[in-house]
């Protein structure tokens, strides 16, 4: 550890700033980059927006009516979140996105497709519902990547705002359960072939659990891919994403549970994963990941990006291989929700705000 804090104080690179491409976003939770320089926004309190270069803001007709929002302002974590485009949208125009899913018994984060044309999206597909729906609007995860072989990762949270909240053996611990786990399936939704076996009763799909409240899912060039999870008081983790891997949720945390004295059932003869970076001494608040490879800040490369909705709102993080060895603060005093690199390279950032803005990353 002190090896580490030596090259974290060692660590500063370059100066930013941030420059404002749009305003006025409602809570915006994702971006994803459109062919001729155009952005496509989801945010939190229910929309989803195509905002031009310029700044200007277009509305998304036909999003599902079962959606959620957070327009209410309840301080909860319903929303629409992640949205990625299928690799050949320039074809077929296809997304993938991830919202709270409304019903008479709750709510769920659900996982569609549909495709984009002329601001409006057409045949609306759901994909995958990650049940049981409960009161609690918590923990939906929602995070989304489609990695170099085409396959789909879905981060889904384990709902509870207290783990006294759950069951004997823990959802995120219980492979026959949903919630707390994370998925890989195929472009169409199906479970992608060479998933791992959780063995009988196992959800279809299942790629890892332990979770608790992941978001952000970001793919290294070396074909790692990395993951960012809320700890509960302290204890925020990043992970490397590994198959069949047990990240320990509520069993093992580097923070502490909300209800003083819980203690899990464990899952029989479970190995559980450690964290590739955790963060004991404050809250990060680690949502949307990125890694850097672009031309602007050569001494990044290689590097993971991390939004933080709380203490250091923008992360550099070392990235040696399979770890992470130091970390720079970039940015604080605003809560950001996402961080994403363009296509040509360029950084853009998503303030979690009422008056959300959607800002472009700038060398002093």
């Amino acid at each position: 550890m002190l090896l580490e804090l030596i090259l974290a104080a060692n660590m500063a690179t370059a100066r930013v700033e941030t420059v404002p491409v749009a305003t006025g976003l409602r809570r915006p939770w994702s971006m994803a980059f459109l062919p001729h320089g155009d952005f496509l926004v989801s945010e939190k309190e229910g929309v989803l927006v195509r905002i031009t270069p310029d700044g200007t803001k277009h509305p998304i007709a036909g999003l599902p009516d079962d959606l959620e929002n957070a327009a209410q302002g309840r301080g909860d974590n319903v929303g629409l979140f992640d949205v990625v485009l299928h690799p050949d949208f320039t074809r077929n125009h296809r997304i993938y996105f991830t919202y709270t899913s409304r019903g008479a018994d709750g709510t769920t984060t659900r996982l569609s497709t549909a495709r984009l044309l002329d601001d409006r999206l057409v045949d609306v597909r759901s994909l995958f519902d990650a049940t049981p729906r409960s009161s609690e609007r918590f923990h939906y995860g929602g995070g989304l990547l489609i990695d170099r072989q085409r396959h789909l990762y879905m981060t889904v949270g384990e709902r509870h705002f207290r783990e006294s909240s759950n069951p004997p053996l823990p959802v995120s611990q219980d492979p026959t359960d949903r919630r707390g786990k994370i998925y890989r399936f195929n472009l169409d939704g199906k479970p992608a072939r060479g998933n791992p076996d959780f063995g009988k009763g196992a959800v279809p799909g299942m790629y890892a659990l332990g979770i608790r409240s992941a978001q952000g899912l970001a793919q290294a060039g070396d074909g790692r891919i990395w993951m960012s999870e809320h700890g509960a008081t302290r204890g925020d983790e990043i992970n490397l994403l590994r198959p069949h891997a047990n990240y320990g949720w509520p069993v093992h945390t580097a923070g502490r549970h909300r209800d003083a004295g819980y203690v899990p059932r464990t899952l029989p003869g479970a190995v559980y994963t450690a964290p590739a970076w955790t963060w004991t001494d404050r809250t990060i608040a680690p949502a949307g990941l990125a890694v850097y490879s672009g031309k602007q800040f050569p001494e990044w490369r290689g590097d993971l990006l991390l939004a933080g909705l709380s203490t250091g709102s923008l992360l550099r993080l070392d990235l040696q291989g399979d770890r992470v060895v130091g970390e720079e603060v970039l940015l604080t005093g605003v809560r950001l929700r996402n961080v994403k690199q363009a296509p040509d390279g360029t950084v853009y950032l998503l303030t979690d705000e009422s008056d959300g803005r959607l800002l472009r990353l700038e060398r002093l």
